[in-house]
């Protein structure tokens, strides 16, 4: 359960997400003594508000069934399914409501339908926040159930888009009484005692969705205890829809000083998370090419020496070389051979073995870092006991000089040998590729090779060069 979005949240995530939560609830308290102000009407801020909600909710809907199939995390899919819900319903309800798209509203709208899908809306998200609680630790199951818990999971995202469209049918159907009139665009009351009897039931409803949204925040907070970036931010969504539910119920006239307020707040739950799920999808591909970066670099090492493997050599020498030949720069190669290292393991044995070709490895590590002047040159070991220098933009004179040097170093490790010398040494030979004639990669390393056998054959702890250039 590691990443950003169900990983332990840091304190600057904390503070960040407190002083969200403090700015909802102060907003709520300076807009709440004056939700009933009237404001300028602007006819297509309603709309605007409802596809928002409904974009914003279907992108964390889908990034939140992405999750959970990549994690096997059943409260993510709960989650996605709250926001599948909210998507539904906003939709319907916009579609329902009168004046947008039809006088009386489409989908065979009844008068108090678009109000009904509004509670709907806003009573089963923290409703469905609170199943998600509830399943946090109870779904996972063992690696054998997985294919069940797929299903299950995915149950939990499919089932609540179904019943958003099961109460669209419904709405549609039975003509309910609105709790909140004026959402639907109904006529005011005819009488005081219909006043009244709404007015009770938009307070009983707003009651009821304000409770629900507290439950949720409650159980979040106590079963997550706040520890997870997830718990904060569901949190911070749940108190964005709580001043939402609040001020319709303060104020359910439309363009009001709440109502402009609360569909602010209706926007902002499902875009809070939206932000925390794509800040997370970069996290995440920051973290991966960081991972990809290092695992290249892992496979490009020899195990048992960290210095550059065979295939790196091949790939990278090559590229060296057309490098050299586009620029007419030289390039040198040497190639060093630790010498009776056969004699060497057969008397010390393998384990031995392994640890001196490492120090030698070493050696011509340190001695390349510490005199080559150009960037781009590299140690790999060839192959067995075989060794490559690969100096870009060295002339044969310096490759020469760095080859004595590195020989030099390899001789002053000191370590022990059953040869005539007493001490482990190495053999080299050089090559290099000059700007006036043109040679191919494997060309140089022929010649390399060669003169490295003529520094074998010569004696041994040696170097030996191939000339100034070679054809």
């Amino acid at each position: 359960m590691d990443g950003l979005l169900i990983g332990p949240a840091t304190r600057r995530q904390a503070l960040f997400a407190s002083v969200c939560a403090f700015a909802i609830l102060l907003t709520l308290a300076l807009a709440a003594p004056r939700a009933r102000d009237a404001l300028p009407g602007i006819a297509p801020f309603m709309p605007m508000c409802a596809l928002t909600v409904f974009t914003t909710s279907s992108i964390a809907a889908f990034l939140l069934g992405a999750r959970f199939a990549a994690t096997r995390v059943a409260m993510l899919a709960a989650l996605g399914g709250a926001y599948a819900f909210t998507a539904i319903t906003v939709a319907l309800q916009l579609l329902m409501f009168p004046g947008v798209f039809a006088r009386t509203g489409l989908l065979g709208a009844l008068p108090h339908s678009a109000a009904w899908m509004w509670v709907f809306w806003h009573g089963g998200f923290p409703a469905l926040v609170i199943v998600a609680e509830l399943v946090r630790k109870r779904l996972p199951a063992p690696p054998f159930a997985r294919e069940r818990l797929d299903a299950r999971g995915w149950l939990l995202i499919a089932a609540p888009a179904a019943l958003a469209a099961l109460l669209g049918v419904l709405v549609t159907h039975v003509d309910l009484a609105s709790p909140f009139r004026d959402v639907a665009n109904a006529a005011p009351a005819a009488s005081p005692s219909a006043a009244r009897a709404s007015a009770i039931a938009n307070n009983l409803a707003g009651l009821v969705i304000c409770a629900l949204n507290l439950i949720a925040i409650a159980l979040v907070v106590l079963k997550g205890r706040l520890r997870l970036v997830l718990d904060l931010w569901i949190v911070v969504a749940l108190l964005a829809s709580l001043v939402d539910a609040a001020l319709n119920t303060l104020s359910i006239e439309r363009f009001t000083l709440g109502w402009y307020v609360a569909r602010v707040f209706s926007m902002f739950a499902p875009g809070v998370l939206v932000c925390v799920l794509v800040w997370e999808v970069m996290a995440l591909y920051r973290q991966l090419a960081e991972e990809h970066a290092t695992l290249i670099r892992a496979s490009a090492r020899d195990a048992l020496t960290r210095v550059y493997n065979r295939s790196y050599f091949d790939e990278q020498f090559r590229q060296a070389f057309e490098r050299a030949t586009r620029s007419g720069q030289p390039l040198s190669l040497v190639m060093l051979d630790v010498d009776h290292f056969k004699h060497y393991n057969d008397a010390f044995g393998h384990l031995h073995g392994d640890a001196c070709l490492g120090a030698v490895a070493g050696a011509l590590a340190d001695t390349l870092a510490n005199t080559l002047r150009e960037p781009g040159g590299f140690v790999a070991r060839y192959g067995g006991e075989e060794f490559a220098l690969v100096l870009p933009d060295t002339g044969a004179d310096d490759a020469a000089a760095l080859a004595e040097r590195a020989r030099a170093a390899v001789e002053q490790l000191g370590i022990p040998s059953p040869a005539a010398g007493g001490l482990v040494t190495v053999s080299a030979g050089c090559a290099t590729r000059d700007a006036i004639v043109a040679s191919s990669p494997n060309a140089l390393i022929e010649a390399a090779d060669a003169a490295l056998y003529a520094a074998k054959h010569a004696g041994r702890n040696r170097v030996s060069h191939a000339g100034a250039s070679i054809a």
